[in-house]
């Protein structure tokens, strides 16, 4: 049976987490939020999708599109993290400066 939208949604959101499972609040955040990042977390649970395939088929010989599904799935775990780095970096501005004016420090 076909997955429904929703439930490949769920798997999209899964294997990020299950990738970084440190920063589970801001991923569960971005996926809410953010459409663009919803994309890459479907394109990347796609190329996880893709490497899986080729590995079994690799066992009956050689597959070069291996290498590149393991190239593309390096490539967007480094764009989540590049997300996810800045999503933090700009909220922890945000925040800081309302912390520190709270506190009676310097903005």
């Amino acid at each position: 049976m076909p997955q429904t939208p929703a439930a490949r949604s769920d798997l999209d959101l899964d294997l990020v987490l299950a990738r970084f499972p440190d920063r589970a609040v801001l991923v569960r955040h971005l996926y809410l939020t953010h459409p663009a990042f919803r994309s890459i977390c479907e394109d990347y649970r796609l190329a996880q999708d893709g490497r899986t395939t080729f590995e079994v088929l690799a066992t009956l010989g050689p597959r070069s599109e291996l290498g590149e599904y393991r190239t593309l799935v390096q490539e967007l775990e480094a764009e989540l993290l590049a997300t996810l780095k800045a999503a933090s970096d700009a909220t922890a501005s945000q925040v800081l400066p309302s912390i520190q004016q709270e506190s009676g420090g310097e903005p």
